[in-house]
């Protein structure tokens, strides 16, 4: 520590904080009285040394020796219990935070109360800190001592413009721990205050020398930061008047202009003389200058001059423009390639098929390399397989869009180290293993076996480059190889851009690696929503075991008569035509979503076979009735007998003819039930005969049920016990009310759609006298109402722009061509093809259909009869049923989906809209 005070006379003191405690520092004296005098040290005195130990009972001892220049003890002096402790100490605190050298900001040392600076560090072995102190009077001393000019100065001021030192400044001993220093703007020195508010003017940073009137007199004054890592940030200020700087260059410009007075009147004749010499040459430079600025090259005389300096530059002005034309050209072939790459990769955005996408990603890297030919890998798996092939040289394509299979070449990465050294196989791996792309010159490079009869044994490979087709995932989707590209001979060319050719191929292999990427996302997203589209599908067919498979016949028979609609060439529809893949996809969606509606349908309605009929055949409860009534009958024919008021033969026979007739009426009842045959006004009425039968009930019937049930049942005052009961009843708690309406719903003319008042009515008679079929008005708008909820529910759906006619494709199969369909009563002209050609796929499938409860499967002859009918009542398309027809799909559908016992035409004649258009199918 004595070491480092000597070698720095402006150091206080330097010491050691160590962690336990311990305190051991070194002071220098230097004949400083108020040094001495601070520490009650010896006048002759050179060096103070304090130690300050923790003892084991907790207390610290300080220990004074003052020594003589040759370290020779002076005087000891000993204290108990010092207060002083350096790990409390910020210096000490910060230098441990930091592990490396850190400046405190000015304060007030502990022991000579004098104002300071301190530099500390913890030491190698982490035992401790290390610092040193500095006195801002020291500082101030050390400043005097810089002469910048003869009367000029410096001082160093800190952030808020405070003196920290100034030239000079002698601090006394402070009591007070809070350092006040005094700001510039108020020091005494007229230079201080009016070149520190000149300097810091512009901010903290380095600033051009400010001039600023002092007194006068014109001063320079200039700002230089001392921020540095270590948390000192200080500025250094220097000031000195303008003559000190600039006197004697005005002095040597006063000699300048004697001289030159001179030498003018002697070099103006010859000035005159050199200068046509001259002129010549400078002004074909000029002109050469102005050509090369219009980028024109072409050649021009030689300029000759025998001035050497005009003649190197003349020869310089050559170079350059030579230079500048071989730039140019390099730079307008860059950016034709640019330009490529750029359409090159808006073209693999754009591209979503998937050979396309493969044969474009070739062709455009081929162009871009000026290759021969090459190869394309896709990653399989974990294998790298073929997928193209082009060797332009043997006019071989193998793969992508052309008819000829890529190769049946597929390689693990693993077997690189098998693989031969001059085999493009090994290099791809190579590239797969590094995600790096690179050129290769070897004249042996050898290609894998094509798998063709005849393999191009003739085709040399002396130079490759291969690029792997990386994600931004880091995932390598396949590798790109490029056979004796021209780009690659520029690699070595002294043009200053090696290595541009194969920065272009690794460009395109990125952006290929993108598009790749979206491509396998789009797919990926396509199949899970085609599977979410046909999950909801699935589901509407197996909800109801009788309509399994509807949702899925459905979408082959319309793609079937799509594709014969398609291919006509003539007639009504000759000019309709599925142009795109999308508008097929489109179709597709709409056929599987067609019927999406009824997944809020109730089962029990969609499979509803009997009039009666909710989730169970209520003609048992009206048997049980009929039981009732037997057993009324039996019991009144007995107590009769018994009382023998009536002969026995005339009762038995009232008794017979009340058991007949009770079979009779409900052998009636269950006929109506089945709903097969048209219900007749006479039908009717003996129905309501029947119906006014009674019974008496003498359980309460509105216990054990639920809630709803019971808000039913209180619509009407409960009945005193017995109580009689009508055989078939319509009663208020059998009527359901509608719980969702459709204030707003409109058809295609701007009708309000009709909606019936309730939601269901369960009537007993109210069903029975269904005229045809088995549902109700309710029940039937509840089946009809699938299309409205569908079709709310595809307005939902996000469709893209090119599937945007799913939704009005997917809900018209149940319009008709007048306008008296559902939902929306379109008419023909309101309805895509698309749509017409879905409603008779959809009547088809469900006339032939050999799984629905309510009905027996349709022969074809009944069904296409049915639909010749709907043709002839304007339901369904003429012209589409006549292709359905012509085509032979209905036929073809049969083979495929009906029993034989069902394909029962062989003449498409009578169901045509011509007979005398028949032909045999």
């Amino acid at each position: 520590m004595k070491f480092i005070l000597d070698e720095n006379p402006t150091l206080l003191s330097s010491y050691i904080g160590y962690t336990d405690g311990k305190f051991h520092q070194v002071i220098a004296c230097r004949g400083n009285s108020h040094v001495l005098k601070t520490y009650d040290a010896p006048d002759n005195a050179a060096y103070i040394d304090r130690i300050i130990t923790p003892g084991e009972d907790g207390v610290r001892r300080q220990t004074w020796r003052f020594l003589a220049s040759d370290l020779g003890v002076l005087s000891t002096r000993t204290e108990a219990d010092a207060a002083y402790d350096p790990r409390q100490r910020p210096w000490y605190l910060d230098a441990e935070k930091s592990k490396r050298s850190v400046y405190t900001a000015p304060y007030v040392f502990s022991s000579s109360r004098l104002p300071g600076i301190t530099c500390a560090r913890v030491l190698a072995d982490g035992g401790g800190v290390f610092g040193v102190d500095v006195s801002l009077s020291q500082l101030g001393e050390l400043l005097a001592r810089q002469r910048v000019t003869p009367h000029g100065t410096l001082w160093i001021v800190d952030e808020a413009s405070r003196l920290v030192a100034v030239p000079g400044q002698a601090w006394e001993r402070l009591i007070d721990d809070r350092l006040q220093l005094p700001l510039a703007s108020d020091a005494t020195d007229p230079v201080v205050r009016l070149a520190t508010l000149a300097a810091v003017s512009d901010g903290d940073g380095p600033r051009a020398p400010r001039v600023a009137d002092i007194d006068g007199a014109p001063y320079l004054a200039t700002l230089t930061p001392m921020a540095d890592d270590h948390g000192l940030h200080f500025r250094v200020i220097v000031a000195a008047p303008l003559e000190d700087v600039t006197g004697h260059i005005t002095d040597m410009a006063l000699r300048i202009v004697l001289l030159a007075a001179v030498i003018l009147g002697l070099a103006v004749p010859l000035a005159m003389h050199l200068a046509r010499r001259v002129a010549r040459p400078v002004r074909l430079l000029c002109e050469e200058a102005g050509k090369i600025q219009r980028f024109d090259f072409s050649a021009s005389p030689a300029i000759q001059s025998h001035v050497s300096e005009m003649q190197a530059l003349a020869t310089a002005c050559e170079v350059m423009k030579t230079t500048i034309r071989a730039r140019t050209e390099s730079l307008l072939d860059t950016q034709a390639t640019l330009e490529k790459l750029v359409a090159g990769g808006m073209a693999l955005s754009a591209e979503k098929d998937m050979a396309r996408l493969v044969t474009l990603i070739f062709q455009t890297a081929k162009e871009l390399a000026g290759a021969d030919g090459g190869v394309l890998y896709l990653m399989e798996g974990e294998e790298l397989e073929v997928e193209l092939l082009s060797l332009h040289a043997e006019s071989l394509v193998l793969g992508g869009l052309s008819e000829n299979p890529a190769p049946r070449v597929k390689v693990r990465p693993e077997i690189m180290p098998f693989l031969q050294p001059h085999s493009v196989l090994r290099h791809a791996c190579e590239a797969l293993r590094t995600r790096k792309a690179s050129t290769t010159r070897d004249e042996g490079l050898s290609l894998f076996p094509t798998g063709l009869p005849e393999e191009p044994k003739n085709y040399r490979i002396a130079s490759l480059i291969t690029a792997p087709l990386v994600t931004r995932r880091d995932e390598v989707l396949g590798v790109i190889q490029l056979f004796n590209p021209q780009i690659s001979h520029a690699e070595d060319a002294d043009d200053g851009a090696p290595g541009q050719g194969l920065g272009f191929i690794g460009s395109l292999a990125a952006q290929a690696a993108v598009a790749l990427d979206n491509h396998h996302l789009v797919l990926s997203l396509r199949d899970l929503f085609d599977a979410l589209i046909q999950v909801i599908a699935s589901s509407i067919d197996a909800k109801s075991p009788y309509t399994a498979g509807h949702c899925t016949r459905v979408p082959v028979l319309t793609e079937m008569l799509a594709r014969a609609v398609h291919e006509t060439t003539d007639g009504p529809l000759g000019e309709f035509y599925i142009a795109t893949d999308d508008e097929w996809r489109q179709l597709w969606i709409a056929s599987w979503l067609h019927d999406c509606g009824k997944v809020t349908t109730p089962e029990y309605v969609v499979d509803k076979a009997t009039k009666l009929e909710t989730i169970y055949n209520r003609i048992n409860e009206i048997r049980m009735r009929f039981e009732v009534l037997r057993r009324d009958a039996e019991i009144s024919y007995l107590r009769n007998s018994g009382h023998g008021q009536v002969a026995p033969k005339e009762l038995e026979q009232e008794f017979a003819e009340e058991i007949r007739r009770l079979h009779a009426d409900f052998e009636f009842v269950a006929a109506c039930n089945v709903g097969g045959e048209f219900l007749s006004d006479g039908d009717k009425t003996r129905l309501e005969q029947i119906a006014g039968r009674q019974w008496m009930r003498y359980f309460n019937d509105r216990v054990g049920l639920s809630e709803e049930e019971l808000g039913r049942k209180a619509r009407e005052a409960e009945p005193e016990l017995p109580t009689p009961e009508t055989l078939l009843a319509d009663k208020p708690e059998h009527v359901v009310p509608r719980m969702r309406a459709y204030p707003n719903l409109v058809d295609a003319h701007g009708n309000p759609v009709q909606v019936p008042e309730n939601e269901y009515n369960r009537g007993e008679l109210y069903n029975l006298r269904i005229a045809r079929g088995t549902l109700t008005p309710e029940e039937r708008f509840k089946i009809n109402e699938h299309m409205l909820n569908g079709l709310e529910m595809l307005q939902k759906i996000p469709f893209p722009e090119q599937l945007g006619r799913v939704t009005e494709i997917a809900t018209g199969h149940h319009e008709t061509l007048i306008g008296t369909g559902y939902p929306l009563k379109k008419t023909k002209e309101q309805l895509p093809v698309e749509a017409r050609i879905m409603a008779i796929a959809d009547i088809f499938e469900a006339l032939t259909a050999a799984d629905r409860p309510y009905k027996k499967a349709k022969t074809l002859s009944e069904a296409l009869g049915i639909m010749s009918r709907m043709r002839n009542n304007k339901h369904i398309d003429p012209d589409i049923f006549d292709i359905f027809l012509k085509s032979g799909v209905f036929s073809a559908y049969a083979e495929a989906h009906l029993a034989a016992s069902q394909r029962d035409v062989t003449d498409i004649g009578p169901y045509l809209s011509q007979p005398d258009a028949c032909e045999k199918n």
